[in-house]
C-alpha cells in the first residue's frame, strides 16, 4: 500500500469531524473509498464519451423512423 500525504482545506477538515471521522484509520478508508468512487465515475465518463463519439445521428434517425406514431399505453404515461 502506498501512503500519501495530503493537505486538506480547514472546511473540508471541519465537516470530515462532523460525520465522525477523527481517527486515522476511519479517515484513510473513507478517502480511499472517495478515490474508487472518483475513478470509477471518470472512467464511465470516458466509456460514454467514446461511445458518443462513435454515434451516428443520422442512423438513430432512421431507426427511429420505424417506430409507429401510437399513443403510449397507460401505464407509460406521466
Amino acid at each position: 500500500m502506498t501512503v500519501l500525504q495530503v493537505e486538506l482545506p480547514s472546511e473540508l477538515q471541519s465537516e470530515l469531524r462532523e460525520l465522525g471521522l477523527v481517527d486515522e484509520p476511519r479517515l484513510a478508508a473513507w478517502v480511499a473509498e472517495a478515490v474508487r468512487e472518483k475513478l470509477a465515475a471518470s472512467r464511465q465518463l470516458a466509456y460514454l464519451e467514446g461511445r458518443a463519439a462513435r454515434g451516428d445521428r443520422d442512423a438513430f434517425r432512421q431507426v427511429l423512423a420505424k417506430v409507429p406514431p401510437v399513443e403510449p399505453a397507460e401505464e407509460d404515461r406521466w
